[in-house]
């Protein structure tokens, strides 16, 4: 059984959702292990700074800091086209 190319064949290409998706978690692998915990505890589980900081063992002004580096770079990489994404992601 053969699967035809095109709009009706997911692994044809990847959808918006998919872009997103891809797009987000390179945004966060290339960042530490700790501003990577510290994001996603803060922006998704809206975890407070404090309970980071006991969380992942440092100071609550640099899980702070690790947050907003994280979200200044997300927001740089969303203002790129789309085309400076994909080479960025490959250097």
């Amino acid at each position: 059984m053969s699967i035809p190319l095109g709009e009706s064949n997911p692994v044809a290409a990847p959808s918006n959702a998919e872009r997103v998706w891809l797009e987000f978690l390179a945004a966060l692998h290339a960042l530490a292990p700790e501003a990577q915990a510290a994001f996603v505890l803060h922006e998704v589980f809206e975890t407070s700074y404090v309970d980071i900081a006991e969380l992942i063992g440092q100071p609550e002004d640099l899980c702070r800091a690790h947050v907003e580096r994280a979200r200044v770079h997300a927001l740089a990489l969303r203002r790129r086209p789309s085309g400076d994404r994909d080479e960025a992601s490959h250097s």
